[in-house]
């Protein structure tokens, strides 16, 4: 996938029954919200229709978020490392 270097790409990879995963969605789309930054894009993946995106991740386990195409954060973080992250990339573009 290729991304803009001037966009933050959030994305939270799920699969369905996975009972922590609603946490994980809910944090990154209260994240980027307050935020409020135009340069920020939110996409949820389900691992198991994008099987090959998500190996290449090398995701192991759901909720994990990934930054720019980067498996950032394998479990859930928190919303203040999810947060510094996301900055950290927007001032590095």
């Amino acid at each position: 996938m290729s991304i803009d270097q001037n966009l933050v790409l959030v994305e939270v990879l799920t699969a369905s029954g996975c009972g922590r995963c609603q946490k994980a969605r809910s944090l990154a789309q209260e994240t980027v919200a307050e935020l409020n930054n135009a340069r920020i894009q939110y996409r949820e993946i389900n691992v198991v229709e994008e099987i090959d995106y998500a190996v290449q991740l090398g995701v192991l386990s759901t909720p994990a978020i990934a930054l720019n195409g980067e498996l950032v954060f394998p479990a859930p973080p928190s919303k203040a490392k999810l947060r510094l992250a996301i900055l950290e990339r927007l001032e590095g573009a």
